[in-house]
């Protein structure tokens, strides 16, 4: 089955036509003040680090008769970079931001479920050689709509995709758990060394 057949397909705002650039603050309080989600977010809420910390979102100036017409981001969206070819399930965290071109907004109907996606994209081999196989012999690899459209995804049954995505989660949260756990020990064992010296030298 195509993508396109269980979910729409959009790419993202180019800036370039929505943004505003106020010059005044009383320009400013005439425009919409937007955050924007950004790959460094993404990359962040794909981490096995639990320490990543986001800095404060970027932020766009839009007209307000032009938010409505704009994609913010609602939870049960699937974003694609184009270019990193990783995907994220958008939850409760990234609603309000404004989606920008570098990223495609998958909308999922009721057949396909977010986190499910999320996992298909990112980890079924299947699909890893059909992104690595649509840049392949471009000299920008960046995925195209199109052919995100037409990318063939196996679709069990919803009960089954709920599982593999609730999976897909706990892997993820343990392996933070897990890196937690790691840089804990490290510290621990740092003071006893330097504990130790300190007794050495006294």
């Amino acid at each position: 089955m195509n993508l396109e057949q269980c979910a729409l397909v959009t790419q993202g705002a180019f800036l370039s036509r929505v943004q505003s650039v106020p010059v005044t603050e009383e320009e400013k309080l005439g425009l919409h003040k937007c955050p924007l989600y950004s790959m460094k977010e993404m990359n962040e809420w794909l981490s096995p680090d639990p320490n990543v910390l986001s800095d404060n979102a970027q932020e766009v100036y839009v007209s307000y008769d032009r938010v409505d017409s704009l994609p913010i981001a609602r939870e049960g969206w699937v974003l694609i970079s184009l270019t990193g070819q990783r995907a994220v399930a958008l939850k409760q965290e990234h609603v309000g931001k404004l989606i920008p071109s570098n990223f495609a907004i998958i909308e999922p109907t009721r057949v396909l479920s977010p986190d499910y996606l999320e996992w298909f994209i990112n980890e079924h081999p299947d699909c890893r050689k059909q992104l690595k196989l649509a840049t392949q012999g471009s000299s920008v690899a960046a995925l195209s709509i199109q052919m995100l459209r037409t990318l063939e995804i196996i679709l069990p049954p919803m009960t089954d995709q709920i599982k593999v995505g609730r999976v897909h989660r706990l892997l993820h949260r343990k392996n933070r758990l897990l890196q937690e756990k790691i840089v804990l020990e490290q510290q621990y064992a740092r003071q006893i060394i330097m504990g130790y010296i300190k007794e050495e030298h006294k």
